[in-house]
């Protein structure tokens, strides 16, 4: 991110999450404020396309709106069993807090200083109500104590949390990566909804490579390149030394296809996972 300037890729993002209701018509998440707070005409593509076969840019815009649908579905199972607490970490343009607003049930939206402004001006643009459940908390990842800004926010750690941590790690330090996980974990009867991305080399397919390497570079341009990787072996077994349990790992084909059957699941290891686990 250049200092000053909101994440480009948090604005790509919410194109895509928007293109996603009118090309497919929400067909995996429904979500009718997607489009409006973009302020601005959906673009058929964005500058995260660049270099990208369509067939991958509608599959990536696919897994998108399953990941989004897949948080929220398991945000509302948590609110049912009694959570009141929701952190929602590099939100970006999610309307989640604004789409679910529950009595007794307090939404934190964690994300850059930057970021958090534009998206309150467009919150005001486009007229969506910001409501008292709401709490920004403005913070820059590798710059500061995520646990210190959640508590001055008011976040109680003596109560349950689900947090919501999408489309982030693959752009932080590893360090960063770490206290995330710390924090969360540390945040006791609390669990995490997060995906990561297979390292761009690992995979066998070439094609892929090409693509999630083309992908890799058009980050990059933005100024905010992918840093950290996982495997599925890897991130199982970071999960588990922080304490994490019930830790269930989903490639991101599989998750679209549990929401669209006619959806092509290929291929099944390589690129995005979707993780939910409980703190211990």
């Amino acid at each position: 991110m250049q200092n000053g300037r909101p994440s480009e890729t948090a604005r790509a993002i919410g194109h895509i999450r928007a293109l996603h209701q009118t090309a497919e018509n929400g067909l995996i998440f429904n979500d009718p404020l997607a489009v409006p707070i973009l302020g601005e005409p959906v673009l058929p593509e964005t500058e995260l396309d660049r270099g990208l076969h369509p067939d991958v840019i509608r599959r990536r815009r696919l897994y998108i709106a399953a990941r989004s649908r897949f948080a929220d579905d398991r945000a509302a199972a948590a609110i049912a069993r009694g959570t009141e607490q929701v952190v929602i970490l590099g939100a970006g343009l999610d309307t989640a807090p604004y789409r679910n607003v529950h009595k007794n049930v307090q939404f934190f939206e964690v994300d850059h200083p930057d970021t958090q402004t534009w998206k309150q001006h467009l919150l005001r643009k486009s007229g969506i109500a910001i409501p008292d459940s709401l709490t920004f908390v403005p913070i820059d990842f590798d710059q500061s104590t995520l646990a210190d800004g959640l508590a001055e926010a008011g976040l109680d750690r003596t109560r349950s949390a689900v947090y919501i941590w999408l489309g982030v790690s693959v752009y932080l330090t590893r360090p960063a990566v770490d206290a995330t996980l710390s924090h969360i974990t540390d945040h006791a009867g609390s669990e995490v909804v997060l995906d990561y991305f297979y390292p761009v080399t690992s995979t066998p397919h070439e094609h892929t490579t090409d693509q999630l390497q083309a992908r890799a570079e058009s980050t990059a341009r933005l100024g905010e390149p992918w840093q950290t990787f996982f495997t599925a072996d890897e991130i199982g077994a970071l999960l588990q030394s922080f304490g994490f349990k019930q830790v269930v790992d989903q490639p991101g084909s599989e998750l679209v296809a549990t929401y669209d059957d006619r959806a092509i699941s290929r291929p099944t290891e390589s690129g995005p996972h979707v993780v939910h686990a409980y703190a211990a």
